[in-house]
């Protein structure tokens, strides 16, 4: 066997090792942070204007996430400690919850982990992408997804439970998830990449404007790649609903619905991580043969379901668990997506600028929907914004079909030449 063989066959095993080791040891810290909003209401008893405000604040921070990676483009050497200090930086506020109970405290840790955590992306998608081919990569990748739900079916046995009949306990059981996710900052140091990496070629002249020059990539990006920018409409309009309804859902949960941490623990951990679980690899396969605005409009009409099925909560609870089955399966085809669109488009090139303007999208959007979703909180029911978010849902599931909104040539990540 070659040299080159064995030294890539190596990279790819270290690569596979250390996501695998990550995932398994930050689960229990997304766990517990998914119900955090839940958490406000239920046991800080966060006012709608704050969790309007915590709902902004999350995909706002990915805006200032997007600087955080916007020099890979030009000194690629700096992957792994770009992606280790975004790591680390995410976890460490929450060491302080068990001193410090102020809901802006709170806010101000979500926030960090937002910015932090999604400033990993594009240094950890172009690790892949350098260190796996691509069916090793979607294979590695889809695996982990699934893996990371198992692990939540697992904790949402006890979770809910646990929070019911310990006041407080999630402040406890934050930094304990904290310290454990960041313990796999040992193993990522040791991910090798390859010698010599070059710099991306279709990457503009830098100039003086450190803040500006990161905006005018993007603007390049998307006028020199019309698929992209097709791909990016499906996602901002789906996106803009869920983002919509959120402040909505957690009143509509604690208030309409009465729930307990135990009843959404079950629907959010365990009948969502069967959504994710039942699909994940159906969608991987459809990634590789449906042409990518097809599935983009597929899982968005997933996505209108979940608000659809919560109308019919009043009737029973059983419907919270089915709308969160149908969440995880849109989920599962969502992240995939997203996640994988910036290797899957940038073929040869740099893909953490694909990367990077996902999550500059998602901070654009984040800027207006969740707000705009807290006014209408107080101008109307919690059911009557859910309907308002299901038929933006539908309508952009019906406009990602429209032929103009296609990505011409683009079956499964590739153009077609």
């Amino acid at each position: 066997m070659s040299t080159p063989a064995i030294f890539s066959k190596t990279r790819a095993g270290a690569t596979r090792f250390a996501l695998i080791w990550m995932q398994v040891v930050s689960e229990p810290f997304i766990a517990f942070y998914t119900l955090l909003l839940f958490i406000l209401r239920k046991d800080l008893g966060a006012t709608p204007l704050q969790i309007s405000i915590f709902a902004a604040i999350r995909p706002l921070m990915a805006v200032f996430s997007f600087y955080w990676s916007s020099n890979l483009l030009r000194n690629r050497s700096k992957l792994i400690s770009n992606f280790m200090g975004a790591w680390v930086l995410s976890f460490l506020p929450f060491l302080c919850l068990p001193f410090i109970h102020n809901i802006y405290f709170v806010m101000f840790c979500a926030a960090i982990y937002q910015l932090f955590a999604r400033a990993t992306i594009p240094s950890k998608m172009e690790i892949l992408k350098l260190n796996l081919e691509k069916e090793k990569r979607e294979k590695l990748f889809s695996r982990l997804y699934v893996l990371g739900f198992i692990e939540s079916i697992g904790l949402g046995l006890f979770v809910g439970k646990l929070l019911d009949t310990h006041i407080g306990a999630w402040q406890v059981l934050f930094p304990l998830a904290a310290i454990l996710s960041l313990s796999s900052v040992l193993i990522q140091m040791r991910i090798p990449l390859p010698e010599n990496l070059k710099e991306d070629p279709n990457v503009l002249p830098i100039t003086k404007g450190r803040i500006l020059q990161p905006i005018k990539d993007s603007i390049h990006l998307m006028r020199s790649r019309p698929d992209f920018a097709h791909f990016q409409w499906g996602f901002m309009i789906g996106g803009f609903a869920l983002m919509f309804i959120t402040p909505a859902l957690h009143l509509y949960y604690v208030d309409s619905l009465q729930m307990t941490h135990h009843n959404l623990a079950i629907a959010r951990y365990i009948w969502m991580g069967i959504g994710v679980t039942s699909s994940t690899f159906l969608w991987r396969r459809a990634l590789n043969s449906t042409p990518i605005h097809q599935l983009t409009s597929r899982v968005i009409l997933g996505f209108s379901l979940f608000p659809l099925t919560l109308l019919f909560a009043p009737l029973s609870l059983l419907f919270v668990n089915a709308a969160f089955f149908f969440y995880g399966i849109a989920q599962a085809g969502s992240h995939l997506l997203w996640n994988l669109s910036g290797t899957l488009f940038a073929q040869s090139e740099d893909s953490s600028k694909f990367s990077g303007v996902n999550i500059l999208m998602v901070g654009l959007r984040g800027v207006v929907a969740p707000l705009l979703g807290g006014l209408a909180c107080s101008l109307f029911s919690p059911f009557t914004i859910l309907i308002v978010g299901m038929v933006i849902c539908f309508l952009g599931a019906g406009l990602g079909s429209i032929e103009k909104f296609r990505a011409k040539g683009f079956r499964g990540g590739f153009l077609e030449v």
